[in-house]
This record gives C-alpha cells, sequence and structure tokens, in this order.
C-alpha cells in the first residue's frame, strides 16, 4: 500500500523547489562594474552653486547653475582650465530667468531654452573667447519645459498639455505637430485633467549625438520610454513601466499637489552615446534622506532596444553625468561639501 501521508509533504516541498527555481530564474541578471571618480583639476578656482545640467562639446564641458549670478559655467576638460561663466541673470533685454534644455553642438558650441522667456537661443563657440547668445525663435503657444532639436530639423518639447504628451516645433517655434498620451494607472485616473496628469508624468529626454533618437524618463515613478526618429516621424521603440507616480488625484481635479515625499525618487538625468543610455538612479526617499534624495552612486545602462544590460556602481555620490560623444568617458559631478567635477572610463559593453 502507498503510505500517501507521507508522500504529500514531499510532492509539496518539490512543489515549492520547483517554484522557486522558475522564480530565481525569471530574475534580472545583468552586469555590474565599479568604478572610482578622478577630479578635474582646474587651474583656476572655481564655484558651483546648484548644478542643474550638463553638456560636452568637444573638450568644452558647459554646466548650467542653477544659484550662481551666472547661469553657464565653462570648463576644457582636456587642459583642466575653467574658462569662465556667462549668461547673467536677470530682467533686463541680454539676461535670462530660468533656463532648461542644455545640448552640445559642434565646434564647442551649444544651446539652451528660457522657460519663463520661451525662447530657445544657440551660443558661438564658446572658445573664441566672448561667449554669445543668438535667440533662434520665440513659442507662443502652450508651456513646453524642455525644448530639444532633433536631427530632421524640428524641435521635441515636453511640457505642460492638456491633450498630448509632446509638441514638435518647426525652426520658428511654431507647432508642427503633437503626438503621444499621458500615462495613466487605470480608468479613474485616465479621467484626470491633461494638465495634472502632465506635472505628475512630468518626463524629462536626453538624445543620442545624431539626434535620431531619445529616451524619456520619469524622477517620480520607473517609467522609460524610447524613441526614434524615421521618414521625419517620430516612433516610440520600446515603453516600460514598473511604478506609477504617488500622488493625490481626483475624477476631475484642477490642482496637482505635488508627488509623495514618502515614493523614493527614481531617474534622476539621463545621458546618451549612440549605442547606449546612461541612467542615474536615486531609489531614495526625500521625507527620510531631504536633498540627498536628489543624488545617487547607481547609473543604469540600457541599449537602444530598451534593455537594461548593466550597472555602474559609482565610490561617490553623483548629482549630473554627461558622457563624451565617443562613448569612452563619463564626466560628473560629485556631491561634496562643495560640487566637484570628475570623470571616469567607461567599459565597453559589447
Amino acid at each position: 500500500m502507498i503510505d500517501t501521508k507521507n508522500k504529500m509533504p514531499l510532492l509539496g516541498g518539490i512543489l515549492i523547489l520547483l517554484l522557486l527555481s522558475c522564480r530565481s530564474s525569471n530574475q534580472e541578471t545583468i552586469r555590474v562594474e565599479n568604478i572610482i571618480c578622478q577630479p578635474i583639476i582646474c587651474e583656476d578656482n572655481y564655484i558651483i552653486g546648484s548644478p542643474r545640467e550638463m553638456a560636452l562639446s568637444d573638450s568644452i564641458l558647459a554646466v548650467m547653475d542653477a544659484k550662481s549670478d551666472s547661469m553657464l559655467l565653462f570648463f576644457d576638460v582636456k587642459s583642466g582650465k575653467y574658462l569662465g561663466k556667462a549668461a547673467m541673470r536677470g530682467q533686463g533685454p541680454s539676461e535670462f530667468t530660468v533656463l532648461s534644455s542644455l545640448e552640445s553642438h559642434n565646434e564647442s558650441s551649444f544651446s539652451f531654452y528660457d522657460i519663463n522667456r520661451k525662447k530657445f537661443y544657440y551660443t558661438n563657440s564658446t572658445t573664441a573667447g566672448t561667449v554669445r547668445f543668438t535667440p533662434a525663435f520665440r513659442i507662443d503657444s502652450g508651456l513646453p519645459l524642455e525644448v530639444h532639436p532633433m536631427a530632421n530639423g524640428k524641435f521635441i518639447a515636453p511640457g505642460i498639455y492638456e491633450k498630448y504628451r509632446y509638441c514638435v516645433l518647426d525652426s520658428n517655434g511654431q507647432v508642427h505637430s503633437t503626438l503621444g498620451e499621458w500615462p495613466y494607472r487605470d480608468k479613474d485616473e485616465k479621467t484626470v485633467s491633461g494638465i495634472v496628469r502632465s506635472q505628475a508624468y512630468m518626463f524629462g529626454i536626453a538624445s543620442s549625438p545624431s539626434r535620431t533618437k531619445f529616451v524619456a524618463y520619469l524622477m517620480s515613478a520607473d517609467m522609460l520610454s524610447f524613441y526614434q526618429l524615421e521618414n521625419d516621424s517620430l516612433h516610440l521603440r520600446k515603453e516600460t513601466i514598473v511604478t506609477y507616480p504617488d500622488y493625490e488625484y481626483r475624477n476631475n481635479p484642477t490642482d496637482y499637489s505635488g508627488a509623495s515625499r514618502d515614493s523614493p525618487l527614481v531617474y534622476l538625468w539621463a545621458t546618451c552615446s549612440e549605442d547606449y543610455v546612461y541612467l542615474l538612479y536615486s531609489g531614495k526617499k526625500f521625507r527620510q534622506n531631504a536633498l540627498a534624495s536628489f543624488s545617487g552612486d547607481m547609473i543604469y545602462v540600457y541599449n537602444w532596444n530598451g534593455d537594461k544590460i548593466a550597472m555602474i556602481k559609482s565610490d561617490k555620490m553623483l548629482k549630473q553625468i554627461c558622457v563624451a560623444k565617443d562613448g569612452k568617458t563619463m564626466y560628473a559631478i560629485v556631491c561634496d561639501l562643495d560640487p566637484v567635477l570628475v570623470h571616469f572610463p567607461l567599459p565597453q559593453w559589447e
């Protein structure tokens, strides 16, 4: 006679082992690389108050500073020289207010967007001695918070919009087209005003050097979208949604109260080479870590198919990152007593 009483626990144990084995095999395994940050020694003293963005053109690194009296600082990373500052803060005709969308161009030049003035600017070559700013266009409709050039002469402009996720502008700053829908977790959130959802799901974007691809990322949730420019149109290649922003909403709210301070911040910043996307990760909650939650020591690496392939573990806490055009070196700002410029070589991922 078969002893079923003794056999049932044995079968149960085998089933548990099989389930655990399946769960283990489904866990994500990626390459992990540890790096050591090396300071960029500048001959002259410099002070970075509150760095917001970075961009590298040739050997010139531009840093956007939210607290300095001049909002752009320039460094030569090869010679280790601090070149000076420009873009005086103020309300005058040749002054600036709130800047975003710092981008590099050829011959050590850059572009950026002034949110309050709703104007997009180019600089001349920053190695020419005096930095000059040329307004390219003013935007008269909508509320874009970023403006980034694309390879086809158009500009992608994330912002606060009711019925779409992105606005595409022509070279005169006029609306060429719109695309995308704000995400939602369920049918109740779908009824929330687009103005509110646009703030809850506010994406930052980072482009490849060719400006034919860009990634959209969130600070308030683990959500990534990878886009490709094809035949003058933008196509969503892949979107991954792991979590949604934690904020209060009603069926028909009119005001956005901000994300919960008890939710961890996710992606702080992104920078791209032609082959890979690098995302600086926080994972810290504002209520517990305050301003320290806006820094991180982990950088996740994705390919443009949207696959996570590696993680870089830094020996320092970082606030901003910027990859060189050839994809071999990463520049960053370390959170020390004062922000410090550093660099480190990047591993080859293939």
